[in-house]
C-alpha cells in the first residue's frame, strides 16, 4: 500500500504565496459563514480520527480483533487525509474552500510534518509489516502532539475569520466543537485502557488516564444537564437529548471496566473487546448529536 497522504512539500499550492496567487478570487467568495463552521467542524474532528488511529493500532496489536482494527485504522487514515488535504487544497465533496491565509497555513503545515511520520508508520502496519515497540511509541508520543497541533489550528481559523460567525454563530461552532471533543476523548479513554493493559509506561499512562476520564464525565453531564458557567447549554432540541441519553447509558454500561483498569485493576482479553465494542458504539451517538446539531443550526450541507 502506497502512503495516503501527499506531502504539503509536493502539492501544486503547496506554499501559501502560491494558494493565494492561484485562488485568491475563489477565496474571497467562498468564505462564508456556513464553510467557515464546517471548516472548523472538520479540522477539530482530525483529533478524533488521530486518537481513533492510535487507538486501533494499540488494539490490533494486543489481539482485539486484529483485522477489524486494521480496517478501523484504515479508515480513518483515508478520512483525516482527506480533510487535511482538503483545509488547503480544497475538497467541493467535504465543502472545504482553498486556505490562502498566511497564519492558518502555518499552523496547518506544523500538522503536516507529524502527519508525514505517522502516515509512514501507519501505512506499513496496514500492509502487514510488524510495528517495533519503539515505533509504537513514537506513534503514541507524535499523536498527543498531533491533538495539539489540530487545536492550534482551529484556533487559527476560529481567530482568522471569527468575524464572518458572528457572535451568535461562533457561539454555535464552540458548542459543535466541544461535542466533538467528546468524540475524541472516547478514542483517547480507549486507547488508554488498552495502554494500561500491555503495560505501557503505567504511572504517566495511569495520571493521563485520570485526566481524561475527568473530563469525560464532567463534559458529558454538561451536555446532558447544561453548564451555564462554562457556556455549555442544555441539549438544544429533544432529539439531541435522546441521542445524548443514549451515549450515556451505553457509557454508564462500560464505565467500571474503565474505571477499574484506572485504579488499578487488570483487565482481560474480553474486557479490552468490550471496551473496544462500546467505545464504538458511543461514538456512533456522538456522532449522531453532531450531525443533529449541524443539521439544526444550518451548518450541514
Amino acid at each position: 500500500m502506497k502512503m495516503i497522504m501527499i506531502n504539503a512539500r509536493i502539492f501544486a499550492c503547496g506554499l501559501a504565496l502560491s494558494c493565494a496567487l492561484l485562488s485568491e478570487s475563489f477565496a474571497d467568495t467562498a468564505v462564508g459563514a456556513h464553510s467557515v463552521a464546517v471548516r472548523i467542524a472538520l479540522a477539530g474532528q482530525q483529533r478524533m480520527l488521530s486518537e481513533r488511529m492510535a487507538k486501533s493500532l494499540c488494539f490490533a496489536r494486543s489481539g482485539v480483533d486484529p483485522m477489524q482494527q486494521v480496517d478501523r485504522l484504515q479508515d480513518a487514515m483515508q478520512a483525516f487525509d482527506a480533510v487535511h488535504r482538503g483545509l488547503v487544497e480544497g475538497n467541493d465533496a467535504l465543502e472545504l474552500y482553498v486556505e490562502t491565509d498566511p497564519s492558518v497555513l502555518e499552523a496547518w503545515e506544523n500538522l503536516d510534518i507529524l502527519w508525514f511520520s505517522l502516515n509512514a508508520v501507519y501505512s506499513r502496519a496496514i500492509d502487514g509489516a510488524p510495528v517495533s515497540e519503539r515505533e509504537f511509541s513514537q506513534v503514541l508520543g507524535l499523536t498527543l502532539e498531533v491533538d495539539k497541533r489540530a487545536n492550534d489550528l482551529v484556533a487559527q481559523i476560529r481567530h482568522k475569520y471569527a468575524e464572518k460567525l458572528g457572535s451568535g454563530g461562533l457561539g454555535k461552532a464552540i458548542l459543535l466543537d466541544l461535542y466533538d471533543r467528546q468524540r475524541m476523548l472516547s478514542q483517547k479513554l480507549s486507547k488508554e485502557v488498552c495502554l494500561l493493559s500491555r503495560g505501557h509506561k503505567i504511572d504517566e499512562t495511569a495520571a493521563e488516564m485520570a485526566e481524561t476520564l475527568k473530563l469525560f464525565d464532567t463534559s458529558l453531564r454538561a451536555f446532558l444537564e447544561g453548564m451555564p458557567i462554562a457556556g455549555i447549554p442544555k441539549p438544544p432540541s429533544p432529539a439531541i437529548a435522546e441521542a445524548l441519553d443514549r451515549a450515556n447509558e451505553i457509557w454508564i454500561g462500560y464505565r467500571p471496566v474503565v474505571s477499574a483498569l484506572a485504579s488499578g485493576g487488570a483487565a482481560s482479553l474480553s474486557d479490552l473487546a468490550r471496551v473496544a465494542e462500546e467505545t464504538e458504539a458511543f461514538l456512533l451517538e456522538m456522532n449522531t448529536v453532531v450531525k443533529l446539531y449541524e443539521d439544526l443550526q444550518g451548518l450541514a450541507s
